[in-house]
């Protein structure tokens, strides 16, 4: 009887294990998939990529990055590395790699890896060693890589008959020999380089340091066939001893349609060159500049001067596959913005940068700037101006635009008398830098501005960025100078002058403003039906916001034709704090010298607030505003005035110490700290 129960009891307990083990799956490695080429596993954190590199057993399987990954050692969770993060070295003290090299496929969807920083010996870099693997589309930004022995890159210290593609890497890397900016050494027959550059400054580390390249260190073919580097450049500097090159430092294989523009020195008396620094193997279509490498001579390639560097005829000649011609190809692998850049690979975004906060996309040309315009996808990241830009629609490959550049009204529909926005907003952040979008020439509806809106959900942020000698016409409403509307949207430091014209909602600066207006002015003449301001047409309310504006002004004229037309703003419903206006105004009804109407007869808005608030009299030709406080020429241009008011100026400590504005007594009015940079 008892060994029946206990019988039954063991049996029970079996039932139970094998109904837990249906019931409790194993844990899912990574953050997803099966490591299968239709399922890879999708690595989308720190711990991932860590805990790939401490899974040797998973290196032949297929992985997907879905996140942009930061190992900065300051954060929770990552470390310096002494070894390579995946396939690492695992025994420094013998010559030849000796861990379990990279064999699946790495793709980096578009996606980074920054601030990897490795302090090691040999075979150091993201990956140690790839064999037979494939890895493309990742970034390796702001890295810093150190090893003291061979093999050192920024994606990848030694890449044996692997396939590396659309890849580059940006920040520092040294070692004492194989060294590369992007591979430290690309070897074999099938080892390829396809469509990648790096950005990072490569060291050669010790007195007999060797084979340094901008690119790769070593591109080694050891029976003389295969082992190719194509369509790929280098623009950082390289030193080191010998074998030092701007994009390969020794060459045994075959480089074609490939560029280096890094300034290259090496204490050697041999092997130091412009684009290679010894090469037995050929380099085809390849070229260096002779002035940024400080070098006349390679062991391969053409040395061109800088301006033919930047000349799309210098590579077309030579067969180069550009976008928009078909008579070296139709692959369309490189662009080039004409006698303004170098070529840069069509799969790059802009003119560099991730879109990340401390890698912003780097516009600096006109065509850098329409490609945002016409990239939704991006309008959540982060942008710098690198240069001025000139919009003028007689220059090559510009326009005049019928809708906003960036952030457009797609598909109005009339709604009474309000068409609301039918678009993507912009509700990244864009610094200008200090520098300038001049010629600006829009002819469209509604919406219509450098912006069409700005913020949403969103807060953007438009910074540091002047618009001058613009010209823009609307037909619609929400028509300004740098944006139509902004809903959750700052605007700080920014100017501009030109034209601005639409029906209602126009302003120099912000046609409909339902975000904060900061330290910006506007020149501009504006012109409109109603709700017409010479920096804001309507500083709006709408139940979830209201409009702000601070310590800005405006001198453009103003004239309208209907209701609501200011020397500021043309109809308040927010908050004006410490600002002015001299623009001639001129209107019908609702007119005033800083502000044409407010909304206390408006049901929605209430009463809009204005604070310590000035318009000159004289130059407005209006004696009357629904707020602000009219003065004279000879006050407006008195430091008094705006001091009692509680201004806070340079040099004057009562009123603050943000020193936000300035004045030349007696003969002109207030200016903002920053301007200079504009004048």
């Amino acid at each position: 009887m008892s060994e029946a129960r206990h019988s039954q009891i063991w049996r029970t307990i079996l039932v139970l294990t094998a109904v837990s083990l249906f019931a409790f799956p194993a844990q899912a490695k990574y953050s997803g998939g099966a490591g299968e080429p239709n399922d890879p596993y999708q690595i989308a954190t720190a711990a991932d990529l860590i805990g790939l590199g401490e899974t040797p057993g998973d290196y032949d399987k297929h992985f997907i990055l879905t996140a942009d990954i930061d190992l900065d050692p300051n954060l929770p969770g990552r470390k310096i590395f002494d070894k390579a993060v995946i396939a690492p070295d695992t025994d420094p003290t013998k010559e030849y790699f000796q861990g379990t090299p990279f064999t699946g496929v790495f793709d980096g969807n578009g996606r980074i890896v920054s601030r990897l920083t490795v302090r090691g010996k040999d075979y150091v870099g993201l990956f140690g060693q790839l064999t037979w693997a494939e890895v493309k589309d990742v970034g390796v930004v702001d890295a810093n890589v150190t090893g003291s022995g061979t093999c050192v890159g920024g994606l990848a210290s030694m890449n044996f008959n692997s396939r590396v593609s659309q890849c580059y890497s940006t920040g520092t890397v040294g070692g004492a020999e194989y060294v590369g900016g992007l591979v430290g050494g690309n070897s074999c027959r099938y080892a390829h380089i396809a469509s990648s550059y790096s950005m990072a400054m490569v060291s050669g580390i010790g007195e007999w340091s060797r084979c340094v390249g901008g690119l790769v260190g070593s591109n080694d073919a050891p029976d003389g066939d295969g082992c190719d580097i194509t369509n790929s450049y280098s623009t950082g500097s390289v030193s080191g001893n010998s074998l030092v090159g701007g994009l390969v430092g020794d060459n045994s294989g075959w480089i074609r349609a490939s560029y280096s523009i890094g300034k290259v020195s090496g204490t050697g008396w041999w092997g130091v060159g412009g684009l290679l620094g010894h090469s037995w193997g050929t380099a085809t279509a390849c070229f260096w500049d002779t002035q940024t490498s400080g070098q006349t001579t390679s062991a391969g390639g053409t040395g061109k001067t800088t301006p033919e560097m930047q000349t799309a005829a210098t590579f077309l000649d030579a067969g180069w596959d550009f976008v928009g011609e078909t008579v070296n190809g139709s692959e369309d692998i490189w662009k080039i913005a004409e006698g303004l850049r170098y070529p840069r690979l069509s799969w790059e975004k802009y003119s560099g940068g991730t879109g990340e906060p401390n890698d912003p996309y780097q516009i600096a040309t006109a065509t850098d700037l329409m490609a945002l315009g016409e990239t939704p996808a991006d309008y959540d990241k982060h942008f710098v101006l690198t240069a001025d830009i000139d919009l003028d629609p007689n220059l090559p490959g510009r326009k005049v635009f019928d809708k906003a550049v960036i952030a457009p009204d797609v598909n109005a529909v009339l709604v009474w008398y309000w068409d609301p926005f039918d678009g993507t907003p912009f509700t990244g952040a864009f610094d200008g830098n200090g520098h300038t979008i001049s010629h600006l020439t829009i002819i469209g509806g509604s919406y219509v501005g450098l912006f069409g809106q700005l913020g949403s959900g969103n807060w953007a942020c438009v910074s540091n960025v002047g618009l001058h000698a613009i010209g823009v016409r609307g037909t619609g409403h929400s028509v300004g100078g740098l944006a139509g509307s902004t809903y959750n949207a700052s605007i700080t430091a920014c100017c501009s002058s030109g034209s601005v014209s639409g029906d209602y909602g126009v302003g120099g600066l912000v046609g409909d403003n339902i975000g904060t207006v900061i330290t910006s002015y506007s020149s501009a003449s504006v012109t409109g039906d109603h709700e017409v301001g010479g920096l804001v047409g309507d500083n709006s309310y709408d139940g979830r916001g209201w409009g702000s504006i601070f310590s800005s002004y405006s001198t453009g004229a103003v004239r309208g034709t209907g209701w609501s037309v200011g020397g500021l703003v043309g109809i308040n419903c927010g908050d004006i704090t410490a600002s002015y206006s001299t623009s001639l105004v001129s209107g019908t009804i609702n007119v005033g010298g800083l502000i044409g109407d407010d909304c206390c007869h408006d049901m929605m808005g209430g009463c809009g607030h204005t604070e310590a608030c000035f318009w000159d009299i004289q130059t407005s030709g209006q004696s009357a505003s629904a707020g602000g406080a009219g003065e004279t020429t000879a006050e407006m241009q008195t430091a008094k005035t705006f001091l009692e008011a509680g201004w806070d100026f340079v040099g004057e400590t009562a009123n603050g110490e943000e020193d936000i504005w300035w004045i030349l007594e007696g003969k002109d009015y207030p200016r903002l700290w920053w301007e200079a940079r504009h004048d």
